[in-house]
């Protein structure tokens, strides 16, 4: 037998390379995916996440994907130099097909939150209305405090409306609303004077007052404006001044966006706005823009007495300012054909006309639509069945303020005819 070679040496087997590659490729879809839907939780995860941040979210997911393409292709060079690029190339196959399930359920879990976000909300709503019933004002304020990402007391009373309180995006553009419950008026004043009584500071009180006006005007409530006011008077410094002014800037409170708030009475109430205002101890700013607004708004000729007895700006704009008084003149005209059809005695609708001329109001006679030319073009559309001989001299009144150069002339050619 023979030994040997002294110098001889047995080759070792070779240790298998590890097949990391392979279950990184795997592994790298489904973890971008997870990643990314951890992340848009984070941003996104609430009911009330805003549209652009979801979007953005989007955006950044496909710069993500950018990034994971490049990591793979890595992975592959990676399993190529170690001899496994098949296994590598079936492992990212095997994660891709992985990835779409795990944005499915992951998706599905983001929303999952958001409509428990938004039904959390919705109860704290529904849950604030009740609080009110009680009428118990430190728990109405506590209540208030507690909504989620604390809306403040205006924008509260303004979802207690019956109107938007808060949001659900389902994903990205599938939004779904939410509304508070449509509280009676009683309700909300004792909403809004819990919130008066509390330390709020004095804008949110009266911003809050100002949304619990806009249900009142918009429900036609005048007989409400002076408990109303009276809750404002308590946020004004003391003594409060005589006549109170009240103004607005144009402001926006969830679904209740405001303007002028007499503005908005006076459109609403009308007359009855009118007489609720003076009753109340409210004056009007100075300038045209109040002013023009209640002219507009009169209705009855005992109303416009009212008014120019409370402020003698009245009596001075409508002597002195010809456009005030034919604005005046032609918000009348505009409706007093129908007013003269549907009244039992049309003489009685012809009186505020007649008081406003006597005030000093006087229509203009030339221009792109006179009072005149308003009051007849609507008579042109009247109901001949009511054109009895009461609405006839009715009619003759109207136009003897408004048409006096036709009244003239009808005048002297009845004066020629008769001579004859």
């Amino acid at each position: 037998m023979e030994a040997p070679p002294p110098h001889s040496v047995t080759p070792q087997p070779r240790a298998p390379r590890s097949n990391a590659p392979a279950w990184i490729a795997f592994a790298l879809p489904p973890l971008a995916c997870a990643l990314w839907l951890a992340w848009a939780v984070y941003r996104v995860g609430n009911a009330e996440a805003d549209t652009g941040l979801a979007y953005d979210t989007v955006v950044q997911g496909l710069g993500g994907a950018v990034v994971a393409g490049v990591v793979a292709v890595a992975v592959l060079v990676w399993a190529a130099l170690r001899g496994h690029i098949a296994y590598a190339l079936l492992g990212l196959l095997a994660g891709s097909a992985l990835a779409p399930l795990v944005l499915w359920f992951g998706m599905g879990a983001v929303l999952s939150s958001r409509r428990h976000d938004f039904e959390r909300r919705q109860q704290q709503v529904q849950a604030l209305a009740g609080v009110i019933r009680s009428g118990d004002a430190a728990r109405i304020r506590a209540a208030i405090d507690a909504l989620p990402e604390r809306p403040g007391p205006a924008r509260a009373l303004c979802m207690l409306q019956g109107r938007e309180s808060y949001r659900l995006v389902n994903w990205l553009w599938f939004d779904e609303r939410g509304y508070g419950p449509n509280l009676p008026s009683d309700e909300l004043l004792a909403a809004a004077a819990a919130v008066v009584d509390g330390p709020a500071p004095v804008p949110d009180k009266q911003a809050s007052l100002r949304v619990v006006l806009r249900a009142l005007a918009d429900r036609g409530e005048a007989q409400r404006f002076a408990a109303w006011a009276a809750l404002w008077r308590r946020t004004l410094p003391q003594p409060a001044p005589q006549p109170v002014l009240l103004t607005a800037p144009a402001e926006e409170y969830g679904d209740c966006t405001l303007g002028d708030p007499l503005e908005r009475v006076l459109r609403e109430w009308r007359d009855d706005g009118v007489r609720a205002w003076l009753d109340a101890g409210f004056g009007f700013e100075r300038g045209r823009s109040q002013t023009t607004v209640a002219l507009r708004a009169l209705r009855r000729a005992d109303t416009l007495r009212a008014l120019l007895a409370a402020d003698p700006q009245f009596a001075a704009l409508l002597r002195e300012d010809r456009d005030a008084g034919e604005d005046a003149l032609s918000a009348q005209a505009d409706a007093l054909s129908a007013t003269l059809d549907a009244a039992p005695e049309p003489a009685q609708s012809v009186e505020l006309i007649e008081a406003l001329h006597a005030a000093g109001a006087q229509p203009r006679v030339i221009g792109p639509v006179t009072a005149c030319e308003l009051f007849e073009r609507n008579e042109q559309r009247r109901d001949l069945a009511r054109d009895t001989p009461q609405r006839q001299a009715a009619v003759s009144r109207v136009r003897a303020v408004l048409c006096p150069a036709e009244a003239k002339a009808a005048k002297r050619a009845f004066a020629k005819k008769t001579t004859k």
